[in-house]
């Protein structure tokens, strides 16, 4: 009889945890710094002040994102690539020991590499007024230090990327994608990123062979693989993967509903719909290293997904966080728009052109953010910027934020 009653109830709890949805972390784009690299002396601080990363606090941000995913039920860690500020053997080492505590709750982390994780020729430390050279990894001691971080346990690898897919639990794979041309660099790393043709077809094998047997497959790359503002396309190309379109109307049709992803910075989901009318979901997740700061919690079942989006605001040693990086990258994209609009070569006056870079920039921290919405100080620089040129600009006709919302939705698959 007790055989009997441990049976029922194991037949019971496998049907009910069978139908629990997989609970899910989400972060990209740490660029983190080992704190032995780096000190407080000038280079650091004229290093934050040009570049998009605040690395100085990276390490508290961190660590704060990973104590709420400790306190939480996620069962999964998903780090979709640029883990480290530019490759440093030191950083990725202490990266790879934040993740200890969660790993010993359980929860089973994966990663792909980013643009700025191997072969970095410019690795370096800072050291008062100097950068220093220091060790960077190849691709097998990357593959070597995340050993329990997808590589050690994949069900498959490509033979001609750092690729693989991992089985999440019965009914979902988890599909790696390494597009990061790490093999070609010379003096620093390659912003544009590209699917091999022979990695390709390893992941038409996988996505055919998951069709076969019935898995549901989550995907996830570095770089983007659909447009997430008007134009990126053109302005922004190499934060899409090479042929991204046509590789978008491959992975939809081929049965992948989303992919998450990062490269940009920006916290937004954009839906793709391939010329036969599939639907694949390209999440993209902000940086931890500049405001906004953002994690994502995603719940996953057979019909859909869930996604929360939090914001790291605060850290001990810099009580106004969010709101103080929110102003460095506000004046730093103003800055990189006028750069942007003098190399397309657009002929206007100065005062326009500075206007313009204006209504840029805060359009940029928008979607950085997420969700974008025109208050009334963009609704002002818009209509002082349109006073000032020979062509108007209607708001009416710029998009702000594609179909669906960024950060707190439920996506129901097709």
């Amino acid at each position: 009889m007790k055989y009997i009653l441990l049976n029922i109830l194991f037949f019971i709890s496998t049907c009910l945890f069978a139908n629990e949805p997989l609970r899910i972390g989400v972060i990209t784009d740490t660029h983190y710094l080992s704190e032995k690299l780096m000190d407080d002396g000038s280079a650091l601080n004229e290093y934050i002040l040009t570049s998009g990363k605040n690395v100085k606090y990276t390490p508290a941000v961190l660590d704060q994102v990973l104590e709420d995913y400790l306190e939480s039920e996620i069962q999964i860690l998903l780090v979709c690539g640029d883990i480290t500020k530019d490759g440093e053997k030191q950083s990725h080492l202490d990266f790879v020991e934040k993740l200890r505590s969660l790993q010993n709750k359980g929860v089973k982390v994966y990663v792909i590499p980013g643009n700025h994780d191997i072969n970095m020729p410019n690795a370096v430390e800072f050291k008062k007024d100097r950068k220093l050279p220091v060790a960077n990894i190849s691709p097998d001691e990357f593959t070597s230090l995340y050993k329990e971080c997808g590589y050690g346990t994949a069900l498959r690898r490509d033979t001609g990327s750092l690729s693989y897919l991992a089985e999440l639990n019965n009914d979902t794979w988890l599909l790696a994608i390494d597009a990061a041309r790490y093999k070609e660099y010379t003096t620093g790393s390659i912003t544009a990123g590209r699917i091999l043709p022979e990695t390709e077809k390893w992941i038409v094998d996988v996505l055919d062979e998951a069709k076969k047997q019935n898995k549901q497959v989550i995907g996830m790359m570095h770089w983007g693989l659909t447009e997430h503002i008007m134009y990126q396309s053109v302005i922004f190309k190499n934060y899409l993967v090479d042929e991204w379109k046509r590789l978008a109307n491959l992975f939809a049709d081929k049965g992948m509903k989303s992919v998450f992803t990062g490269h940009f910075h920006s916290n937004d989901i954009t839906a793709f719909t391939s010329e036969n009318g599939n639907i694949i979901y390209d999440i993209e997740t902000g940086t931890l290293s500049a405001y906004p700061f953002s994690y994502r919690f995603v719940k996953v079942d057979k019909e859909g997904m869930s996604i929360e989006t939090k914001n790291v605001v605060a850290v001990p040693a810099k009580p106004n966080l969010a709101e103080e990086d929110k102003q460095r990258m506000l004046e730093l994209s103003t800055r990189l728009a006028v750069g942007k609009l003098k190399g397309l070569g657009y002929d206007m006056p100065n005062e326009t052109l500075m206007q313009f870079a204006d209504v840029l920039g805060q359009i940029f921290i928008m979607h950085a953010y997420g969700d974008e919405k025109a208050d009334d100080k963009l609704k002002a620089s818009i209509e002082k910027l349109s006073r000032s040129m020979d062509s108007p600009m209607d708001l009416n006709d710029i998009e702000l934020d594609f179909y669906p919302a960024d950060n707190n939705l439920y996506i129901k698959f097709k």
